[in-house]
């Protein structure tokens, strides 16, 4: 009886033993990304988690702006001025160089004033605030130019947050020499409420996914009213924020003063407000403890040990806020563009460690002196190489106002000249 088992023709062996990538459809024809091994983990994951790479793609920017100056006088400007911006340039780079006037203005502060007590020349303060409005104007117009050329995406929001978040900081700085707080607590305190104001808009925008501004919100009304300090200082110059206002024992610094933090805490309160409303929940709150803990940290740092305010320790301070601050904002903003459910707490406290260290040292250097009666003299010296290790190594040369500054790199001790006579 014949077989009936068939024997294979040559086509269809040849097609039976095509390759499988053959069969696949064209979307699945390119080879898959092979796996990160724990040997050598992939380099997106050091910063994103593997599994949340793909979120990426997902990302969408929502935003809601109340301000009325920003609805009605500078939206026009701004569409208008987008128009100039050439299709080549990158959305990106319309951001760097807005921040490249700020790094300006910073290095122009420290040249003139490196103590941030002494006054500039007049036509700094000019130089400042049109410095500052052309960094709003390119903050403000980079979105626009991403929609324009078709380049929206998370990395922009990262990028532009970013600067704003150093921005923050150095805007403090540069206005600290104007109204005459650069070696006093109020240094510290403008510092803390602007600060605030932008993590609490970062956090909102982490949990709600859309990054609310006011009727009165720092991108727009806060850089405008800083804008007019810096001008009026270079009309009237720097004693005029200390001059008593009709015989009353307030002056415009007092005022300026009061009327942002007043702005500043109903900003907050709205953020905690738009929040708990979203989530329906008040365990987004928690959220607040890395900035608050930092807060606390610093300010025990600066109450123990009030050389950290004065001529030497305050710029270093001030730029190693400036760095911390930017991280611990980068962190959220990336947690948010991933879609990262766990809220990073612990994100920066590796940059948080130095502070923790110099707060319980000055701390405990100030409970010793005080039960002693003595004067804890090496809590100085440890302060200015914590403060320098942290930030910037400054160095002591004289200013034009005669008292000693900080202009090129330190010789010798780290903590020679300290101590004042």
């Amino acid at each position: 009886m014949p077989s009936r088992r068939r024997r294979r023709t040559p086509s269809r062996a040849r097609s039976t033993s095509r390759p499988a990538a053959a069969a696949r459809p064209a979307s699945a024809s390119a080879p898959a990304e092979p796996m990160p091994s724990r040997a050598t983990p992939a380099r997106t994951t050091r910063i994103i988690p593997a599994h949340l790479v793909s979120n990426l793609r997902l990302y969408k920017y929502a935003g809601a702006d109340k301000s009325l100056v920003s609805r009605y006088i500078l939206q026009p400007y701004w569409t208008a001025l987008v128009e100039w911006v050439p299709m080549w340039m990158a959305p990106n780079l319309v951001t760097l160089i807005g921040f490249a006037f700020i790094v300006a203005n910073v290095l122009m502060t420290l040249w003139w004033s490196p103590d941030l007590v002494t006054p500039l020349p007049r036509w700094c303060y000019f130089v400042f605030g049109l410095g500052l409005f052309i960094y709003q104007s390119l903050d403000a117009i980079d979105g626009k130019q991403a929609r324009r050329t078709g380049q929206s995406g998370p990395l922009g929001e990262l990028f532009d947050h970013g600067c704003d978040a150093l921005n923050t900081t150095m805007s403090v700085l540069m206005v600290a020499p104007a109204l005459g707080y650069g070696q006093s607590p109020w240094l510290l305190v403008s510092l803390g409420c602007t600060l605030a104001n932008f993590y609490l808009t970062t956090w909102e925008e982490y949990h709600t996914g859309v990054l609310y501004l006011g009727l009165i919100s720092g991108p727009v009304e806060g850089i405008l009213m800083i804008v007019a300090v810096l001008v009026s200082t270079g009309i009237f110059g720097p004693s005029m924020w200390h001059q008593p206002l009709l015989g009353l024992p307030l002056t415009s610094f007092d005022l300026t003063m009061a009327a942002g933090i007043l702005v500043i805490f109903i900003n907050l309160a709205t953020s905690i407000q738009n929040v708990v409303r979203a989530t329906r929940s008040l365990q987004p709150i928690t959220g607040l403890a890395p900035f608050l803990v930092a807060c606390a940290t610093v300010a025990s740092w600066a109450f123990a040990s009030p050389w950290l305010l004065k001529e030497g320790g305050n710029v270093p301070l001030m730029l190693w806020i400036t760095a911390w601050f930017g991280h611990l904002v980068g962190t959220i903003i990336l947690a948010h563009v991933v879609k990262d459910e766990r809220f990073p707490y612990l994100a920066s406290w590796g940059n948080l460690r130095m502070a923790v260290l110099g707060a319980a040292v000055a701390v405990g250097g100030y409970l010793v002196g005080y039960g002693f009666g003595c004067s804890s003299c090496f809590v100085e010296d440890a302060d200015a190489d914590l403060v320098r290790c942290g930030a910037l190594r400054w160095s002591r040369a004289p200013s034009k106002s005669g008292t000693s500054t900080s202009a090129r790199p330190w010789r010798g001790s780290p903590t020679r000249g300290l101590r004042r006579a």
